[in-house]
């Protein structure tokens, strides 16, 4: 069971050990280039180049210490690498950009393509093509369906939050630059979990 799931948490774990055997985790038959490959998909290639060691660069306790946004990123890549069948992002690109996670999110329809996809997300552009999404408030399910589906329902929650999230990112799309780590969701916001299945 084990090997057909693949997860990103919201906090990536870290080995003690170097960038290349971090990404290589996730598939430890996997050729040099296909780690490569996996971290270019995965938006994480060039700031790895630009360590003082690049693949060999240690990270962990050990090592140099990385922002959130690059430690989801490994396991993006990681995530990549293992090819399961069922995908579960749990808040994986909390600590991204906008930009940035669209990127990412292009990057990874070819690993979730006929795959069944988990996403659980605070930010609702994340999950709007999503077959279908959950919408969960204080541990229950309130509301369910597909995005536009969701928003036909002006007073329901995932409207409101849609309109609130469109009205903040307007305002802040001027000053957040690309590659800038975001400051997570507080826990007590509402959830939405996307299940896609293509």
């Amino acid at each position: 069971l084990r090997k057909n799931i693949g997860v990103v948490p919201q906090d990536v774990v870290l080995f003690n050990d170097d960038i290349f055997y971090n990404i290589k985790y996730g598939n430890i038959d996997a050729t040099d280039e296909e780690i490569y490959e996996a971290a270019k998909a995965a938006n994480i290639h060039d700031a790895i180049m630009r360590m003082p060691e690049g693949y060999e660069t240690r990270v962990g306790e050990r090592g140099i210490k990385l922002s959130g946004g690059e430690k989801q990123r490994l396991g993006i890549a990681r995530l990549l690498l293992k090819k399961p069948k069922i995908v579960v992002f749990d808040e994986a690109t909390s600590s991204l950009d906008m930009q940035t996670e669209k990127e990412i999110m292009d990057n990874l329809s070819h690993v979730t393509h006929k795959r069944t996809t988990i996403m659980v997300a605070h930010r609702l552009e994340t999950v709007k093509d999503a077959d279908k999404i959950f919408v969960i408030q204080d541990g229950h399910v309130a509301q369910v369906g597909n995005h536009k589906e969701l928003l036909r329902d002006k007073d329901g929650l995932y409207s409101q939050l849609w309109s609130a999230q469109k009205s903040s990112d307007d305002a802040s799309e001027s000053v957040v630059e690309p590659g800038e780590i975001l400051p997570t969701k507080s826990p007590k916001e509402e959830s939405v979990e996307q299940v896609r299945r293509r």
